[in-house]
């Protein structure tokens, strides 16, 4: 039998890459038919980690998709989206949270589809996470009624530069139980199998996040991802630590499921005190460019750039008193922190509050991305990776 032609986009958003298809394209697929073609359509599983046979690239960051709808009025949104993380090496497809990066794609999506009403020179997307149930705002430049993504604005992580897409999130916190803190508390600890304690910081904005001290985990954060990896033990401690996270946040009942029901959320990073390093660009970020340094596990993997949730989540925690990210900011700063990630430095405007019963509120975070349409056209199935036959209309 033929390969299947699906129609897609192929994107870029920030420093991710994604397959985003129109839900009415994959309306004659159930649940587990759609989650065969996006894993056919990335190149998952490969055992080898390059996703030779799709189009992923061989990291969590370029391996992703999103199916994408008209927003409808109860929704208060222009469109709406699913996001998906896909695992390189596994059939593993995680529609658990959100991604910061690829959400700068959704509102040029729309624009180029005739989602929402188009004004020029800007036109702003009203968008929703169907995963997370966040809304933001996506400020989207336009030129002859389609989305521009020529300008002069520069993200480290991406050659070249692009038009500037304001991201704006109203509220963004709280998915897990309408809280910054879903413990409770700040900082706590987490016990090790070793019996050695780590203070931990576990805040959701954007995306549930375990926050630990490089220090305490014997890393470099200054390092490079491939140095980091060399760590195993570690990152197998790292992952110790987000899968006891996962149950104290109840995603998983046990921590030994979390690597299976829950591999994407919430994620681990290790932050440290701000020093220069040198960027996987070849450049050298000194100390006074940045507000301290991080580095994101995403899938049992360093993180090559940063995640745009993750900076959300931090840039939050950076400005609140007790957390582990707090402490490693040795300077005053206001709402907007500049976050030192592998590939250079990505700045998060957060604007946090205290409310009089002391419980505290991120009413607004922000942050600005570029995007561009790659491909447009099918991507091509094969048959066997469509189990089953299609539902009927």
């Amino acid at each position: 039998m033929l390969d299947v032609p699906v129609p897609c986009q192929f994107w870029r958003g920030g420093t991710s890459r994604a397959v985003l298809f129109a839900e009415e394209e994959l309306f004659d697929y159930d649940r587990t038919q759609r989650e065969s073609i996006i894993l056919a359509a990335l190149g998952s599983p490969d055992p080898a980690g390059r996703q030779v046979d799709g189009l992923g690239g061989g990291s969590s960051s370029l391996s992703k998709a999103a199916i994408v709808r008209p927003g409808i009025p109860s929704e208060d949104a222009d469109v709406s989206f699913e996001f998906a993380q896909v695992e390189v090496s596994e059939a593993v497809v995680d529609f658990a949270g959100n991604c910061g990066n690829i959400s700068a794609a959704i509102g040029p999506y729309a624009v180029n589809s005739g989602l929402v009403e188009v004004s020029e020179p800007v036109t702003d997307v009203a968008c929703l996470s169907l995963n997370t149930g966040q809304r933001f705002v996506s400020r989207v430049p336009v030129e002859s009624g389609r989305f521009n993504p020529t300008g002069d604005y520069v993200i480290s992580g991406v050659p070249g530069s692009g038009s500037k897409i304001d991201l704006s999130y109203q509220s963004p916190f709280g998915s897990v139980n309408g809280s910054v803190f879903p413990t409770g508390r700040t900082s706590e600890t987490v016990v090790l199998s070793s019996h050695r304690k780590v203070t931990v910081s576990i805040v959701d904005v954007a995306n549930p996040m375990v926050f630990v001290a490089g220090e305490d985990m014997g890393i470099d954060v200054g390092a490079s991802p491939e140095e980091i990896e060399l760590k195993s033990d570690e990152l197998r401690e790292l992952e110790a630590i987000r899968s006891e996270v996962a149950v104290r946040l109840g995603m998983v009942n046990a921590p030994a499921d979390a690597m299976t029901e829950s591999p994407t959320v919430p994620k681990v990073a290790v932050v440290a005190r701000a020093d220069s390093y040198v960027s996987t660009e070849g450049e050298v970020v000194r100390t006074r460019e940045v507000d301290l340094l991080i580095r994101l596990i995403s899938m049992r993997r360093v993180h090559r750039t940063l995640a745009v949730t993750a900076a959300m989540s931090a840039a939050a925690a950076a400005q609140i008193s007790g957390t582990v990210v707090s402490r490693c900011v040795q300077q005053a700063i206001g709402n907007t922190v500049k976050l030192g990630h592998p590939a250079g430095v990505l700045s998060c405007d957060a604007r946090v509050e205290q409310l009089a019963e002391g419980r505290w509120v991120v009413p607004e975070v922000s942050v600005s991305r570029t995007a561009r349409l790659i491909m447009n056209g099918h991507v091509l199935i094969p048959h066997t990776r469509v189990s089953g036959e299609a539902r009927s209309g």
